[in-house]
């Protein structure tokens, strides 16, 4: 080995005995120019040749030892070596035995039973093999696009075997995309363990990136594999044609003189990099790269042979505007280097201004054929909101403009939408496959910017039309069908009754605010019968919830669950439904009144039950004189009156007047008061209103509000519930506000380490610590409904586990074992993260007066706490609000 011999070159000559001496190994020098970047020079180490399959343990022992002789090396040589195991390891592409697929179940379309075991192609067909997940949306589309064209060339069909192989984690996701989609032109797998990375096949078919189409041909072998359900026709027939297999055939190398190979890497460093990177003719999205190439291949002994000397590639992907640019730069080049040295591999030519004027104009087209104009208007909105710091109403106001159709109806909107999807579709799809060149990628992305930035603001102007606003009347909710029934139904509301709709999916937050309802409906079942309807309508279809009816039954016998025909209908654009849950409540009167999260329903439900008709239908819009006697009371003295409501975590109110310019016409909705307050504070609003009903009377405005709950707790118990030993105000103990029982710290802190889940506790509720005896005794009074929690179990069959993903406010370490959440810290409105917690051992330090102990009061004490607090101890984690 020559002493000039690269780095690269000395590592490989340690790991080249465990690479079969057949593998062709070429050491590649590359100069190129992007755009964006400038000239770069990378060195590649790459084989034509790769390790097989079954020689999966030999590539893994070559990797270990190449890990092992570059430690220590910089990042670039790393990096060499990276890309170079990626191009020997076992991959199966055009030319290689496709192999048996283990480790999957077939399933049955027409009883959608699953049977576990493997299979192999069919010797002497042609097997399209289309590998896809129901949670990537590109390989639903392709496996979709190449179903419709099996469908429609039967005769094709029957000369190819297709198959699809689904990498769902989850069998039902598998099942119900199946029960949802027509694909029955395929034969269904799919791997029992979805994606798993331990598995030699999908590590050499790459199928951590989806989809993944295979086209095997007679003998086992892969003729391709693309990730582009387009190309398929063309890869078959271009196969059956030829009659042969794919092989991996030698590309042409061009090995020019070393005299003129030098004149044109010193002309593309010194001249024509410049020539591009300075150049401001071309567009963001324009993609440009020159490439030159030297090449050698690396001979067993380590010494190496010239196999290229390239001239400049050039490849380009610009736009209509930039064609003459392009032509101009390389006219540029050319001069340079001589026309003979210059060859340009790839030239296209994209439209992304000219789609954008498709897409429209298709829009466009759809709209005039269903008598519709857009129409631009103006939302006004005008906020007074109260703001502590300045004990003043401090105005603000949005000013949007919009597009729309308006009075667009339901079933209109759903004939346009059906129309205009396709031709969205259509060029979104354009966009999203188009080159997967990596170097790309940037440039593409500004492409897909532009389409999809379209798409949505013509969406946004189609849903417009239709989005109903607080204040409108609630329309009919249509296409769902009730639990249990197939039968669709309409969802109306009924006079002198509230409707609640809660649009809801299988997430967290769904099922904490399921808890909180049934909790609330059940309470109020006698008070409040026939005055509310609830009512919660799914993301999805019925088959996507039957783990969760499953995991929570009876639920379904106290809320009307309903179901879409569809998923995504058009009632979520209507109510403008962007995150689940999504409540809708709608007055006596049939007005929307909230369309948004719901803190506490039964605030709700007090307030609109309360309301008369009589008093609803006294509200209407105001007029100028009305809205400038209210904003000059807002600016009064009349103010003051809020002073002794000084916590933002627990009051807030706002003024806020909406109106609607559409030009000829401008449509006002009713005022609006929103607030929230805490319970017992209500007194010092009631008389800030009360003078403002004297200028205004109160019924014209539509009153939204929250109030707060709070509880005050009884001390000291009496005896402990299980060993009946005396209570007092000076003893340590525990509570529990579901069973109103008291508990000895003895007997709440027995903990059985042999027994699982709840049985490891003697008490299995969540627990209140006292510790006594208190010096703060408010500690008892204004404790928050919420942060008591639900006293929530692990069900059957659920994860659980005594770590808890946060950190104790007390020394920042993890919580584990149980979690304790100070009740009377930061009291007042939900937000995140809004709870102060602390582990197992700071708990002891709390109990016990530890050397620690005020340590944790001076790095809490931001947070107003002191020892005498009250704590919730949590023994499992389910969420950081899910207790």
């Amino acid at each position: 080995m020559s002493q000039e011999q690269g780095v690269d070159l000395q590592i490989l000559s340690k790991v080249r005995h465990l690479i079969p001496e057949s593998f062709k190994i070429e050491r590649q020098k590359k100069w190129e120019v992007l755009k964006r970047k400038g000239l770069v020079q990378t060195i590649l180490l790459k084989s034509s040749n790769r390790f097989k399959l079954e020689q999966t343990g030999k590539y893994d022992e070559f990797c270990d030892a190449l890990d092992q002789a570059t430690y220590g090396n910089n990042m670039d040589v790393i990096k060499q070596f990276e890309n170079f195991k990626e191009s020997i390891k076992p991959k199966i592409k055009g030319g290689f035995q496709f192999g048996t697929i283990n480790g999957v179940e077939s399933l049955d379309l027409k009883t959608f039973e699953t049977k576990k075991g493997s299979f192999r192609t069919k010797q002497g067909s042609t097997d399209l093999i289309v590998f896809w997940s129901s949670e990537n949306e590109k390989s639903t589309r392709a496996l979709n696009e190449l179903n419709t064209w099996l469908s429609l060339n039967q005769n094709l069909k029957l000369q190819i075997n297709p198959i699809a192989v689904s990498l769902d984690d989850d069998t039902n996701n598998f099942k119900n995309h199946l029960k949802s989609n027509q694909l029955s032109q395929f034969e269904h797998y799919r791997f029992s363990l979805g994606w798993d990375s331990s598995n030699s096949f999908q590590r050499a078919m790459e199928l951590n990136y989806l989809p993944k189409i295979a086209v095997v041909g007679k003998e086992n072998l892969v003729i391709e594999v693309t990730r582009k359900a387009r190309d398929v026709e063309n890869i078959i027939k271009t196969y059956w044609e030829a009659g042969s297999e794919s092989e991996d055939e030698g590309k042409y190398r061009e090995l020019l003189d070393q005299q003129t190979f030098r004149f044109i890497k010193k002309a593309l460093s010194q001249q024509i990099a410049d020539l591009l990177s300075q150049n401001k003719s071309f567009a963001k999205s324009d993609f440009i790269r020159l490439s030159l190439t030297k090449c050698y291949k690396i001979a067993q002994d380590g010494s190496k042979e010239i196999v290229e000397r390239s001239h400049l590639k050039v490849s380009y992907e610009v736009s209509v505007q930039s064609q003459q640019a392009i032509k101009l730069f390389l006219n540029n080049v050319t001069s340079v280097l001589g026309k003979d040295n210059v060859h340009v591999k790839r030239s296209i030519v994209k439209d992304p201004a000219g789609m954008l004027d498709m897409i429209t104009s298709g829009f466009q087209d759809v709209l005039k054929k269903n008598y519709k104009v857009i129409q631009e208007y103006i939302v006004r909105s005008e906020y007074f909101n109260y703001v502590h710091e300045k004990e003043e109403f401090q105005p603000d106001v949005k000013v949007v403009q919009k597009k729309a159709i308006q009075n667009l109806t339901f079933k209109e909107y759903q004939t346009i939408y059906q129309q205009v999807l396709p031709i969205f579709k259509k060029y979104e799809q354009e966009i999203d496959d188009s080159d997967d060149d990596p170097d790309n990628d940037e440039e593409q992305e500004e492409d897909k910017k532009l389409i999809f930035d379209r798409v949505n603001e013509l969406t946004d102007c189609l849903k417009s039309g239709l989005e109903l606003s607080l204040g409108q009347p609630f329309q009919t909710l249509q296409n769902y069908h009730p639990y249990g029934k197939d039968q669709v139904v309409d969802i109306e509301h009924k006079e002198d009754q509230i409707l609640i709709v809660m649009y809801w999916d299988d997430n967290q937050l769904c099922n904490r605010q399921f808890t909180q309802i049934l909790k609330v409906l059940l309470v109020n079942e006698e008070k409040y019968k026939d005055k509310y309807r609830f009512v919660a309508l799914s993301k999805h279809k019925y088959e996507t919830y039957e783990l969760f009816f499953l995991n929570n039954q009876g639920i379904e016998e106290i809320i009307e669950f309903y179901f879409p025909k569809e998923d995504n209908q058009a009632d979520q654009v209507q109510y403008n439904v962007k995150q689940f849950p999504h409540f809708i409540v709608v007055d006596k009167v049939g007005s929307i009144r909230i369309q948004s999260q719901i803190e506490d329903l039964e605030s709700v439900l007090t307030t609109y039950i309360e309301e008369s008709i009589e008093s609803l239908n006294q509200k209407g819009p105001l007029n100028d004189d009305e809205y400038s006697e209210i904003t000059q009371f807002l600016y009064s003295d009349a103010r003051k009156k809020l002073n002794q409501l000084n916590n933002k975590r627990q009051f807030s109110l706002s003024f806020i007047f909406k109106e609607i310019d559409q030009g000829e016409k401008v449509l006002r909705f009713p005022p609006i008061i929103e607030y929230t307050i805490r319970e017992g504070k209500q007194k010092y609003l009631e008389a800030f209103l009360a003078q403002m009903n004297k200028v205004i009377p109160l019924s014209n405005f539509q009153i939204n509000q929250t109030v707060q709950r709070t509880l005050n707790l009884l001390f000291p118990g009496k005896t402990c519930k299980l060993c009946q030993n005396e209570l007092n105000d000076q003893t340590q103990q525990y509570y529990s506000p579901f069973s109103d029982e008291f508990y000895c710290v003895k007997c709440a802190e027995v903990v059985d380490t042999k027994a699982a889940g709840y049985k490891k506790f003697r008490v299995q509720d969540n627990l209140i610590f006292f510790n006594a005896p208190l010096v703060d005794k408010s500690v008892l009074n204004d404790i928050d409904v919420y942060r008591i929690g639900n006293n929530q179990k692990v069900k059957r069959g659920e994860q659980y586990t005594q770590n808890h993903p946060l950190d104790c406010n007390g020394c920042d370490n993890e919580v584990k074992g149980f979690r304790y959440i100070v009740l009377n810290c930061l009291p007042g409105k939900l937000t995140d993260l809004a709870l102060v917690d602390f582990c197992q051992d700071c708990f002891n330090q709390i109990k016990t007066g530890g050397p620690r102990l005020e340590r944790i009061v001076k790095r809490n004490k931001i947070y107003g706490y002191n020892p005498s607090m009250l704590l919730l101890r949590v023994p499992f984690y389910m969420g950081y609000y899910d207790y």
